[in-house]
């Protein structure tokens, strides 16, 4: 039997971005997806166009918060990207959903090593606000648009901070593994990772685990190599297919 590929979405990519970071860059991943994903960022309370909201400051809280802006289309196919502080809560909700019983298809993870690694850089969120812009910057944790206008990096240190918070006082809880396929990326110069951090998420699936190491340090998302990479690992991912219509209109029932 011939089957043809649906013209409908057949996968939901919800992004989660960096610390203090908001949903809009996300928005042009929409050009390195294979056809039929939809894209749709989600914006946390407290940043982007939430900025007038309260701060989460739990992680339980967040991914709550995850859950519900995802909605109904828990029940259809999707994956979660997450990038950073992002890739955290990116794992926690895939636990939170497989629990639910509504696992995503794949975790994909980036410029974060794995949740049981140890922490790559002395903890920040405690120090005044000179010092944490600072160490950020040294380590090339804050994108360089924002250090360039002191002002508008002023509007969103709250928010940096508050979810570095949680990143760095994050403690892994969960037991076994889970069975969701991860995919993983990291920049070769990004002082956040390591290699041997990064090849560690594979203990964190029962599933299959890749790791793409990439040319650049912690901000990758515009890069062509990463969204080509991106692309292709989204591919592997089999849409639903359509059965082919017989000769006299009617189509075949799918193949079991």
């Amino acid at each position: 039997m011939t089957q043809v590929r649906t013209p409908e979405t057949w996968l939901t990519l919800y992004c989660l971005p960096h610390a203090g970071g908001g949903a809009r860059p996300y928005g042009r991943l929409e050009t390195a997806v294979p056809w039929g994903v939809r894209v749709v960022p989600l914006e946390l309370p407290g940043h982007g166009t939430r900025l007038r909201e309260h701060l989460l400051r739990d992680m339980g809280q967040v991914v709550t918060e995850v859950t519900r802006l995802m909605g109904e289309d828990q029940g259809r196919p999707f994956a979660l990207f997450g990038h950073s502080f992002g890739a955290l809560v990116a794992y926690e909700t895939a636990w939170r959903l497989r629990e639910s019983g509504t696992p995503p298809e794949l975790l994909l993870v980036s410029g974060r090593t794995s949740p049981v690694w140890p922490l790559s850089h002395e903890p920040l969120h405690t120090l005044p606000d000179p010092l944490l812009t600072e160490g950020l910057s040294r380590m090339g944790g804050i994108p360089k648009a924002l250090l360039a206008s002191p002002s508008v990096l002023q509007v969103y240190l709250p928010s940096l901070r508050a979810d570095l918070r949680m990143v760095e006082t994050y403690a892994h809880t969960h037991g076994g593994r889970l069975d969701v396929p991860i995919a993983a990326f990291a920049g070769r110069q990004d002082r956040l990772t390591d290699p041997a951090g990064m090849e560690a998420w594979a203990e964190r699936t029962s599933r299959a685990f890749d790791l793409t190491l990439l040319r650049g340090g912690h901000f990758f998302l515009d890069d062509p190599e990463f969204r080509t990479a991106l692309e292709g690992r989204l591919g592997r991912i089999a849409p639903p297919a359509v059965p082919a219509a017989t000769e006299s209109g009617s189509t075949a029932g799918p193949e079991r």
